[in-house]
């Protein structure tokens, strides 16, 4: 049994030759994979066999991960200020933006920062998977949402998907998927961390800190690229 916030709906998703497998990891452009690797017939998988597929060395795994303490900010606007659905009741953002002020609420998320499978710890839905590749997501600009090369993640998306001999309409977007600017509520609530975290910079050192096992992912596993000469890439 995991004790962590996995996704129930597609933890994995396995490609029809059962040759390479995703690993879901929620606010990391997840919605999107998800839909790609559907339109090329991925299988979407759960339950048990979840554990034989991470655990299998001969299934190639992919998995996109993003700079740790920027989807934790992400994924707490997207939980606590979502607002763009009539079925989820409103939360207060005055008093929310109150409780971002408070130093005992930072306290508690650098004891604890998690608080729903958005803002669980990326390495935890790796695991001890064997033979892991990644993708990684663009940086932010400090203190704002938008990124330096948008279209970035969809060539590198692209170059991976045709590699497990799928096909690629997206190759020259530039739009970011779901972006935090879509509801006015999570942008709120975005903007307010991002306005506490730049008066108080222990905040982000703190929560840079209980990421550290997220961090190291990025030294651990290896970067996905079918170019054997191309070791560094731009982030």
């Amino acid at each position: 049994m995991e004790y962590f916030f996995r996704p129930p709906l597609y933890p994995v998703m396995l490609s029809p030759d059962f040759a390479h497998a995703w690993i879901n990891v929620p606010k990391n452009c997840s919605s999107f994979v998800q839909k790609v690797l559907d339109d090329n017939g991925w299988h979407m998988l759960g339950g048990d066999i979840t554990a034989s597929i991470l655990s299998a060395d001969d299934i190639k795994k992919i998995v996109v991960l993003r700079d740790p303490v920027q989807r934790w900010i992400s994924g707490f606007a997207e939980t606590f200020g979502y607002w763009n659905t009539e079925k989820q009741q409103k939360i207060d953002l005055d008093k929310l933006c109150n409780l971002l002020e408070n130093d005992v609420f930072w306290d508690l998320v650098h004891t604890n920062p998690v608080m729903c499978h958005h803002t669980e710890l990326q390495h935890r839905y790796i695991g001890n998977a064997k033979n892991v590749q990644y993708i990684k997501m663009q940086d932010k600009h400090a203190n704002s949402s938008g990124v330096t090369d948008p279209n970035r993640f969809y060539r590198e998306l692209t170059e991976y998907v045709r590699w497990t001999n799928g096909t690629s309409n997206f190759t020259h977007w530039t739009d970011l998927t779901n972006p935090v600017t879509n509801d006015e509520g999570k942008l709120s609530v975005y903007n307010k961390i991002l306005e506490v975290m730049d008066k108080n910079a222990i905040i982000k050192d703190k929560l840079t800190q209980v990421h550290e096992l997220d961090y190291l992912l990025f030294n651990e596993l290896t970067r996905f690229t079918t170019n054997a000469t191309a070791t560094d890439r731009p982030n």
